[in-house]
């Protein structure tokens, strides 16, 4: 004790010292500064004013800065670096992007593009008719999902700015499938790359966007963008977009409520109704809302897999599915139930078609009716051969609700007699069983974007000569190939209604798939940031419309209060 003493007076004699000769206070100033800049909690970065930063919080999981690699990271790519010949406004409409103009001609088998003067790459190179030439080959060489590109580009011609795109066949939705999807990559850069997916580095962020990638801290969940001044389209507002990575809803909806972060984005998905509640208690935040472009939870069939062939037996296991009780666990009753036609009602040329209904002694009587009996009463059909059905379920481990929904779908297929075995998988592991038929049911969303890609109104979804990319496959019926090719060939807008009325009408007689509910998105944020816009194709209140007219307002007490 005495020794402890004595070292403890020393340090105060020191302490003095220091303090007699005003040292004391540099070291705290010091020791000060460095504490500020040292915290690792999102959203405390203190280096802008809050005018200057959008803190936007996510959790998905993003693993590498490669938009050819990482899926996660090319959706923000899309929304903040990486530009397209055109992109589509809130509503769906076509706007001009790289390409100023464009042409259609021979019935859609050729589109011509003119590009705008002035676009820049990041690092100060021109944006040229070359890069665009380059990014379509490049990426139908070394992209496994960009293969349709070789199937449908002949020939693309280059004359100054002018750029000519012939098709092997005519493609009406060019726009939308080719224009807005493919991201351009700079050709100084990309094409000095063998593999794709072995490129790391800053270089492999460069893009000619609105936003320049800074920087990604993987250990504490940072991603950074600062604006980029010389943008050649409208310059947005705010200097600097953080996107933090949480883990799971329930700390970034603490992260919300604490001011850590101004809004949420995951693509294609509104914020979990679980938790807006929590958020509406706060006078600091707004809420947009609108009817998802997408179906947020749907049941795929493999009909190359017996009995599932069979169209009775998907009508049994569709009429086995409660509805209105999924509506209420995921969507707290604030969903529709879904009708036959699968397309929800948002999209212009939805036809109604007869609603799915639960009725579980139907599905009894329609499995009895096709062989399958539970012949020694342990509950289980068996097939007439005496062979238990076991039905596999592939499911997705990384979506939020998925969890409750497999729970509910498991339940009600107990109830009529049918015993499932679960599969849930991460993103990656799900697309290589789904691409190798390894499946008998799968739960699937779509996504906007989903639902407009190949022909439209989820045709992509279905389509057998569509392959990865999370895509189903499950319609060989030539009917269904036929109608798809018809649409896209045909531009008149009378034309496509009738042909999508009919896409829909295919859907509700042979159900290759049923939407398990169709829903409303919710999109919270801080009332301090004003301008927001919904964009739905580009996944939710963090766009490039919204980067057009966001401000921030800094609001008083008395303006909140409203």
């Amino acid at each position: 004790m005495s020794v402890m003493f004595f070292d403890l007076n020393m340090k105060r004699l020191l302490l003095f010292k220091f303090l007699n000769q005003g040292l004391f206070f540099i070291i705290l100033l010091f020791l000060g500064s460095l504490l500020s800049g040292c915290s690792n909690s999102p959203g405390d970065d203190t280096s802008l004013r809050a005018r200057d930063q959008l803190r936007i919080g996510t959790t998905m999981g993003i693993k590498r800065v490669n938009p050819l690699t990482d899926y996660y990271y090319n959706i923000l790519a899309l929304i903040m670096t990486h530009d397209s010949l055109v992109r589509f406004d809130p509503e769906v409409r076509v706007v001009p992007q790289l390409a100023e103009r464009w042409r259609c001609s021979e019935g859609g088998r050729v589109w011509r593009f003119w590009l705008v003067p002035g676009a820049r790459w990041h690092d100060g190179y021109p944006v040229t008719a070359d890069d665009i030439k380059f990014t379509f080959e490049y990426l139908a060489q070394k992209d496994v999902n960009s293969s349709w590109i070789a199937d449908l580009i002949e020939d693309i011609e280059i004359n100054g700015r002018e750029l000519t795109f012939c098709l092997k066949k005519p493609h009406s939705r060019f726009l939308i499938n080719a224009g807005f999807i493919v991201r351009i990559l700079p050709k100084h850069i990309w094409q000095g790359i063998g593999d794709p997916r072995k490129f790391v580095g800053k270089e492999a962020t460069i893009g000619c966007g609105p936003y320049v990638f800074k920087t990604f801290d993987r250990r504490i969940g940072t991603i950074r963008f600062e604006l980029n001044k010389d943008y050649y389209g409208k310059v947005p507002s705010v200097s600097r977009v953080s996107f933090y990575l949480y883990k799971n809803m329930d700390v970034l909806t603490m992260a919300f409520l604490k001011n850590k972060i101004d809004t949420y984005y995951k693509y294609a998905t509104g914020y979990p109704f679980q938790y807006v509640g929590r958020l509406r208690k706060s006078n600091d935040l707004a809420f947009l809302e609108a009817l998802s472009m997408g179906v947020q939870a749907a049941l795929g069939f493999n009909l190359s897999h017996e009995p599932l062939d069979q169209k009775k037996i998907r009508e049994a296991i569709a009429l086995a599915i409660n509805y209105e009780r999924i509506n209420q666990c995921i969507f707290g009753g604030k969903g529709q139930i879904p009708s036959r036609g699968f397309v929800p009602p948002v999209f212009p040329f939805w036809k109604e078609t007869a609603k799915l209904t639960y009725d579980p002694e139907q599905s009894r009587r329609l499995l009895l009716s096709e062989g399958l009996e539970d012949r020694d009463g342990d509950g289980v059909r068996e097939f007439p051969n005496g062979e238990k059905w076991a039905i596999s379920l592939l499911a997705r481990a990384d979506l939020w609700g998925e969890d409750q929904l497999i729970k509910l779908l498991v339940n009600d297929l107990r109830a009529v007699g049918l015993r499932t075995v679960v599969r849930s998988v991460d993103l990656s592991t799900w697309i290589a069983l789904l691409q190798d038929d390894r499946y008998d049911m799968v739960l699937f969303r779509t996504t906007p974007w989903g639902m407009m890609m190949h022909a439209g109104y989820a045709s992509g979804y279905f389509d057998s000569r569509r392959k990865g990319g999370g895509v189903i496959g499950n319609l060989t019926d030539p009917d269904f190939l036929q109608l798809c090719d018809r649409i896209l060939t045909t531009t008149d807008p009378s034309s496509l209604k009738k042909l999508y009325h009919r896409l829909q009408n295919y859907y509700a007689q042979h159900l290759p798939a049923v939407a398990l509910c169709w829903g409303k998105n919710i999109y919270p944020f801080r009332k301090d940031w004003q301008g927001f816009r919904v964009h739905q194709l580009e996944g939710g209140l963090a766009n490039r419309f919204s980067w057009r007219f966001l401000k921030y307002v800094e609001l008083s007490t008395s303006d909140e209060s409203h």
